[in-house]
């Protein structure tokens, strides 16, 4: 696909796709919604104890993985949110606690502050502005998230598992050689585990 209709594409996805999930997010019970994601994820069991939970916080209309990171927290989980270090680099993860400390980052992002010590997650809940069954992921167009999971994937196995709403979901998600996979989907309605 030549690179600029790839880029068209998506800006034009990500127009519709803010629109679907904004509406969304206002016609919904999001109490239900976030109890149902997780619900899921628990039940698809691929959380292994030991795991170490790097998540983020929600913006705009952006599926609440709050109630994920809490439960995981509780179940003895270090868990943690990401600090943009510098644009065009990878995120960094600092440990985050229920009722911890949280500032205005860079884009006005809560994240924990300096005093938070820094981790390295096992698992990565991932924000997804649009998605397809082939674990193909539209996020904002910066490149965090991807950037992150190839550094991440470089250093050792990490599990990326997409929190979205199912009105999310597209046929196909353009994609790039750098754009990073998840591994797994995580909807109200459904577990998707993505099969090379």
């Amino acid at each position: 696909m030549n690179t600029s209709m790839t880029d068209i594409s998506k800006s034009q996805l990500r127009t519709e796709l803010h629109q679907r999930r904004d509406t969304y997010k206002k016609t919904n019970d999001l109490k239900a919604c976030g109890q149902a994601l997780l619900n899921n994820l628990i039940s698809a069991g691929i959380i292994p104890p030991e795991a170490i939970i790097g998540s983020y916080w929600p913006v705009k209309s952006e599926a609440d993985a709050c109630p994920l990171l809490t439960y995981y927290y509780e179940q003895g989980h270090v868990c943690a949110l990401p600090v943009v270090q510098a644009p065009k680099k990878p995120l960094l993860f600092r440990e985050w606690r229920p009722g911890n400390l949280l500032v205005s980052g860079i884009y006005n992002i809560l994240t924990p502050d300096e005093t938070a010590q820094l981790v390295t997650p096992t698992i990565l809940f991932v924000p997804i502005l649009g998605f397809d069954n082939h674990g193909h992921r539209l996020g904002h167009g910066e490149g965090y998230y991807d950037r992150t999971l190839e550094s991440l994937r470089n250093q050792h196995p990490i599990i990326a598992i997409g929190i979205a709403f199912d009105c999310q979901e597209v046929d196909v998600i353009p994609s790039h050689d750098y754009d990073q996979p998840m591994d797994y989907i995580i909807t109200p309605t459904r577990v998707i585990e993505i099969k090379e």
